[in-house]
């Protein structure tokens, strides 16, 4: 299949990249080859693409998946790919929708093992989606996915840093993590004002794991909802939210060696747990 530059194929289309969808065409094969070798595919895989825009990715899944099923939100880029692209390939399928709509695990359901994923995600909906992804963990297999490095760096955080987030520990919770490589803004059309990095991601199980993963949800996010205040103003303040009194709440702080004046920042994913699992049987006392 002939390269064409996403310029060009715009102009030809009678369209122009949508800022406010985030939308930064990938310019070289070569780069795109790199992202679908870091999933090394088998040929039996069911491969979900996240946003395809021009199809950069899509060719090269075609040619090693048994299955790609492609989510574009943009109608118009939607009907290119489903009408002229991949016209006569019975291995891709093109939806016109957004993929925090989509059912993962559905899905799943009509595949033989878990799904992989794969895209360029859009910087808007990269949160709410890797939110939906912890959800819809069961269902998939591994993830490659392409970020803006900011937020790559928010994932991969260890604690006590400044990017170290409610996303950095589920991430790391659910997920394995690998930085693969970098890409600059000069690979893109239009180029995007930072750099962008290709994540590979893969369920794992965490040992010891939570009791309840809702509930280790909750407590993560509570410990962060007030970054600069201590853990005494975010849980045992609120200790009743969690169905204990505060008094509960500090011994189990003090039970599991964790000063309660600390950030919630400054926990790792381990004590995130060992505190969920104890505000847990703490509930059934």
């Amino acid at each position: 299949m002939a390269f064409t530059s996403p310029k060009t194929l715009l102009r030809r289309l009678g369209l122009r990249p949508r800022k406010a969808w985030g939308q930064h065409f990938l310019l070289y094969p070569h780069q795109a080859r790199r992202i679908v070798a870091a999933l090394d595919l088998h040929g039996e895989e069911t491969v979900v693409e996240i946003g395809p825009g021009l199809g950069a990715l899509t060719v090269f899944l075609a040619q090693e998946a048994a299955k790609v099923v492609a989510l574009e939100r943009d109608p118009a880029l939607a009907r290119f790919l489903e009408e002229e692209l991949f016209l006569e390939n019975p291995r891709v399928r093109i939806l016109c929708r957004d993929a925090l709509a989509f059912d993962f695990r559905e899905c799943s359901q009509n595949s033989t093992q878990p799904l992989t994923l794969a895209g360029n995600l859009p910087y808007q909906i990269t949160s709410p989606l890797l939110f939906k992804l912890v959800e819809a963990k069961a269902a998939v297999g591994q993830a490659v996915f392409m970020v803006q490095e900011e937020v790559g760096d928010r994932l991969m955080s260890p604690p006590g840093t400044k990017d170290y987030g409610v996303l950095s520990v589920l991430m790391q919770y659910h997920f394995a993590l690998e930085r693969i490589f970098s890409l600059s803004p000069a690979n893109f059309y239009p180029a995007p004002q930072v750099d962008s990095v290709v994540l590979r991601l893969t369920p794992r199980q965490t040992a010891p794991p939570a009791n309840d993963e809702a509930l280790l949800s909750r407590v993560v996010k509570a410990a962060f909802a007030h970054r600069r205040k201590t853990m005494n103003n975010t849980l045992v303040s609120r200790a009743a939210d969690f169905g204990l009194t505060p008094d509960k709440l500090r011994a189990i702080f003090t039970a599991l060696e964790i000063d309660p004046g600390r950030r919630g920042e400054t926990l790792s994913v381990a004590q995130f747990v060992a505190l969920s699992n104890a505000i847990e049987e703490g509930q059934l006392k």
